[in-house]
């Protein structure tokens, strides 16, 4: 029998990368999502409910019938913008959500191999004298979203102390590639191309802050590391997932503004602007490498396309005729 993997909040960006490379390596997968897919692939290859992780008894009821081997929890509120709009819920999915996927595992009597997928958020401001942040960094949040983050890395590794559960913390930087939404910043400047290359919309791309440094992975690495974490780490342990090397997002928009099929100028839009934005991040994978192997093999350069790309069929999917014409 294939062994099988739950994964939480299925219906985002990472769960759907997630899911296809769970299927391609033999795995029986179910997804919880709070939506019905938007698209049939890769769910009609595999199992899918609608369910809330604050749903305490139907994340139990699913749970105790599918007995998984390996559970990746990557349900959350995950913008930093919403979390300001509203902490409340921000930090309702992030503990009672993740206190009822534990409580269903100890419950139904199983032992998975459970990965927490938290932020590099959680580190907050950092001085260029302490970059690259490896993972013994004390946690300083200054948004409602990292603090979420914290909150569930600490109750993951009260269940390890008290339960005995096998667990795998990751705290990823900065990911981009196909299939993510407009609420973060390369996937917000590839949308606004798209549109404007359609005409939807005048030739201007609108930006926050371009000078911040961030340190950006490709999706599709990320859920490699995933895989690799859940099979050679030992429980218990955080492990950053990055690249290693920081990019001012200055830099993002210029690969992408290269990559555009019309001219387009850039303006400042001071509602992107966050509160509490953190000037660089860039990460330390020693660790992880070390453990795993695991290497970054996708080139920014790559992911932006396949980003643009993706967002150009979105955008044409929106339009009745004309698209790339």
């Amino acid at each position: 029998m294939a062994e099988r993997a739950l994964i939480t909040g299925a219906d985002g960006f990472v769960g759907r990368h997630l899911a296809r490379f769970l299927l391609d390596r033999g795995l029986e997968v179910l997804g919880l999502g709070l939506h019905p897919p938007r698209e049939p692939e890769p769910w009609n290859a595999c199992s899918y409910e609608v369910c809330d992780v604050v749903d305490r008894e139907r994340v139990f009821s699913l749970v105790r019938d599918f007995r998984p081997g390996y559970v990746f929890h990557l349900a959350a509120q995950s913008s930093v913008r919403r979390s300001w709009e509203d902490p409340l819920l921000t930090y309702r999915v992030a503990l009672l959500g993740q206190s009822n996927v534990f409580d269903a595992l100890v419950e139904a009597g199983v032992d998975p191999m459970v990965h927490v997928a938290c932020s590099a958020e959680e580190y907050g401001p950092v001085g260029e004298g302490e970059l690259p942040i490896p993972e013994d960094r004390p946690l300083r949040p200054v948004n409602p979203y990292a603090l979420s983050k914290v909150i569930q890395e600490e109750h993951a590794l009260f269940f390890h102390r008290v339960h005995g559960t096998r667990v795998v913390i990751t705290r990823a930087f900065n990911i981009i590639g196909p299939g993510q939404t407009r609420e973060f910043v390369a996937s917000d400047f590839a949308h606004q191309i798209a549109e404007i290359e359609a005409g939807l919309r005048e030739p201007v791309i609108r930006v926050g802050n371009l000078e911040a440094r961030r340190d950006f992975s490709d999706v599709r690495d990320l859920v490699e590391a995933f895989w690799a974490l859940v099979n050679w780490s030992g429980p218990g342990e955080v492990f950053n997932v990055c690249s290693g090397e920081d990019r001012p997002v200055r830099e993002i928009l210029e690969l992408l503004v290269s990559m555009s099929r019309v001219p387009v100028r850039v303006e400042v839009d001071p509602g992107k602007l966050r509160r509490a934005d953190i000037p660089a991040l860039r990460g330390d994978n020693r660790k992880l490498r070390g453990l795993t192997g695991w290497e970054p093999s996708i080139p920014l350069e790559k992911s932006l396309r396949d980003l643009l790309e993706w967002c150009r069929e979105e955008v044409c999917g929106l339009r009745e005729t004309g698209c790339g014409s």
